[in-house]
């Protein structure tokens, strides 16, 4: 076992070194992507990670999401596997470009044994979202009876009883029948000229989840400062984080919400890929 302790400023270093790369990558196939959330809000708040954060998260289009995916498991660096999404493995709707020899295990997937738990970067996909609000709501819907049944099938832990039973009724709702059909709704503006595009899959919660497609603005990244790098954000950066955050995003939370803040890991080894740990009786070594 592995007893060596990790900084947050060690996950971020790792982190930030997948990006660099899969940043070179996007370049060199004219992918264009953005940093989403969180990510974002530290980009513009703190010129880099948000300081008690251990993730990356990224947005692209449908059309850039679906091109990268496919370069990427044609031309990738085979140091990385990517995770592709909606699968046996890992049933969430988001992708994941994971460093192998590395391990970074949050408490709330350690018994989704099939999903690979490397240090990693997340890659979402932005939706048009209709301009009608009771489509959008329908949409929303939709996407979060996936989502909490992609969490069921990753049995993701629950901390309450009630949790636990949406859980297992997304399972009766979802099904081979019904998730193609829920898959299809949530792509189903796709073709059409929308006002709204928005994310489904992550932390943000209605309406927060839909912004104006005008903070994208003509698709032309705007680069800002990211730790030594710099990484790409809306054109309108500041408007999507105050429909995302709120109009006082710019300032520091208290330390009582930092402090409540949850790092997604409780398990890091930045020098062991995490197979090394599995064994017969699968999850002993995380609580060793």
């Amino acid at each position: 076992m592995n007893t060596k302790q990790y900084s947050i400023k060690d996950i971020q270093d790792c982190i930030l070194s997948i990006a660099k790369e899969f940043d070179s990558f996007c370049r060199e196939h004219g992918i264009t992507y953005y940093l989403m959330g969180g990510s974002a809000l530290g980009a513009m708040r703190h010129k880099g990670f948000i300081p008690w954060d251990d993730d990356l998260d990224v947005f692209m289009t449908v059309e850039n999401y679906n091109k990268f995916l496919k370069l990427f498991k044609e031309k990738g660096d085979k140091k990385y596997f990517l995770q592709e999404e909606n699968t046996p493995e890992f049933p969430l709707f988001l992708s994941r470009v994971c460093l192998n020899g590395t391990t970074m295990v949050s408490d709330e997937f350690k018994y989704n044994y099939k999903q690979h738990h490397n240090v990693f970067i997340d890659i979402m996909c932005l939706y048009s979202v209709p301009n009608s609000m009771p489509l959008r709501l329908i949409q929303y819907v939709a996407s979060q009876l996936l989502r909490v049944n992609a969490l069921a099938l990753s049995n993701f832990s629950q901390d309450s009883k009630l949790k636990d039973l949406t859980m297992l009724l997304s399972k009766v709702l979802v099904n081979k029948y019904t998730r193609p059909l829920l898959v299809r709704l949530v792509h189903s503006f796709e073709d059409k000229s929308t006002t709204f595009v928005g994310h489904f899959f992550g932390r943000a919660r209605y309406p927060r989840t839909n912004f104006l497609r005008e903070y994208i603005g003509d698709e032309s990244p705007r680069y800002v400062d990211f730790e030594d790098f710099k990484m790409p954000v809306f054109q309108h950066v500041e408007s999507y984080l105050e429909a995302r955050f709120g109009k006082k995003w710019m300032e520091m939370p208290s330390q009582k919400t930092r402090d409540q803040y949850k790092v997604h890991s409780n398990f890091v080894d930045l020098e062991k890929d995490y197979t090394e740990y599995m064994n017969k009786e699968k999850t002993k070594w995380l609580y060793e």
